[in-house]
């Protein structure tokens, strides 16, 4: 059974317009879950947290994020983009303002979770949106422009919170970053304004998809949503190691101080968001010279897994130039398996069920890295060494390539028996 043919709805500018804005809202996205990790040091130097206390307070956040990641791509499939959306970033920026009240790690612990019950919807939603609103043979590049988010934020976020800590509080870089959300939610409302199509089509699509009854139930019998769980499962804990654990690593074992972390952590996200560009440009062309979605993305999968275990060689590297240098390296690979794995959803599924399928991959991607999180913080307590983190956390690609490869078979639309075309 195909997938009905491609309507666009709308113009080339309101299509640039709309993934611009998605871009924003995963910059935003990243910046606000980048403060504790840029604060890191500062926080546990205030809060007396060990490295297990530490990856603790990230799990609180990635446990709930798992749990509402699923639950929020659901909704995204009932509500739509527009609502779902504004909803999302709307709670989240309140909870990252909420983050300045922290006093001990439990209080920041279960601020961060908030955060995640917002931070949950940013990613089902732009993959749903992509699903909808570009043209096939685009979606990859658009996937990248979007995806390209977590890395700008992520590039944004230690420049920005050193300056806005040095000068002013920590508890300031909390207040601040999360205000930007408000101003994104504001230019949003706008855009649907002077769109009135994206709602009505959303609406149309939330009507064709009502009387079919989309449940997780359903979507779970398929192995290619177990192909894009375990991708991610696998793969992602990689991202959410360099996020979370970079800052501590560069002031723990390369004697950075906040300042400095300000001048270089941005760099591997740099890297990542050319990633983002160059990998969703190259698989548009393949596709445009008549590659299948099948040969482009293993292709591009293929070459990522094979590159990224270089960032194992970082943590021998002695000269921070050659640290930062390494794990840019690593960051760039990983971005081009990233991308590709966020295409499969809409490659695999019709626009009505992507958002579920995309919220129960983003469960297997955050169970992952709630687990190596945890194995992180261990690992360093008893060994206070990052060799074996740098080792485990490098052999992950190549592994989600084995297992991914085996249950993904061919990439091409899967017949649905309980929400047909």
């Amino acid at each position: 059974m195909s997938q009905p043919p491609f309507r666009p709805v709308f113009t080339r500018f309101g299509l640039i317009l709309l993934v611009t804005l998605l871009l924003g809202e995963t910059t935003i996205n990243f910046i606000d879950r980048q403060v504790v990790s840029v604060l890191a040091p500062t926080l546990r130097d205030e809060f007396h947290l060990s490295n297990s206390s530490y990856a603790a307070i990230v799990n609180a956040f990635l446990v709930t994020y798992a749990i509402s990641y699923s639950f929020a791509g659901w909704v995204l499939d009932r509500l739509g983009v527009g609502r779902g959306l504004t909803l999302a970033i709307t709670w989240w920026s309140g909870a990252g303002m909420l983050t300045a009240f922290s006093t001990g790690p439990f209080s920041l612990g279960f601020f961060r979770s908030l955060l995640a019950v917002g931070e949950g919807g940013a990613w089902p939603a732009f993959a749903k949106a992509v699903s909808v609103w570009v043209p096939p043979e685009a979606r990859t590049l658009a996937i990248g422009v979007c995806n390209s988010g977590s890395s700008l934020g992520a590039m944004i976020a230690p420049p920005l919170v050193s300056y806005l800590t040095k000068n002013y509080s920590w508890r300031t870089a909390f207040v601040a970053t999360g205000l930007i959300g408000f101003g994104w939610v504001a230019l949003f409302l706008l855009f649907q304004r002077l769109h009135p199509e994206m709602r009505r089509a959303e609406r149309e699509l939330a009507a064709g998809a009502a009387p079919h009854g989309l449940k997780w139930a359903d979507l779970i019998r398929y192995r290619q949503t177990w192909a894009v769980f375990i991708c991610r499962f696998f793969a992602d804990p990689l991202w959410y190691f360099y996020v979370f654990w970079i800052p501590e690593f560069l002031t723990r074992e390369r004697g950075l101080d906040l300042v400095h972390i300000g001048m270089v952590a941005w760099i591997p996200f740099l890297a990542a968001d050319l990633s983002n560009f160059t990998g969703g440009y190259i698989t548009m062309r393949l596709q445009r010279a008549g590659w299948t979605a099948n040969r482009t993305r293993k292709t591009m999968m293929a070459i990522a897994a094979l590159a990224s275990p270089i960032g194992i060689c970082a943590v021998f590297a002695h000269s921070i130039f050659w640290t930062v240098g390494l794990i840019s390296i690593a960051v760039f690979f990983w971005m081009w398996w990233s991308i590709s794995v966020h295409t499969l959803p809409g490659d695999y599924f019709p626009a009505r069920a992507v958002g579920s399928v995309y919220g129960i991959a983003g469960t297997g991607s955050t169970v992952g890295s709630v687990i190596s999180t945890w194995a992180v913080g261990r690992t360093l307590d008893l060994t206070h060494s990052y060799v074996p983190v740098f080792v485990g956390i490098g052999v992950l690609m190549p592994i989600a390539m084995v297992v991914g490869f085996a249950m993904m078979r061919r990439v091409e639309p899967v017949r649905l028996k309980a929400i047909p075309d």
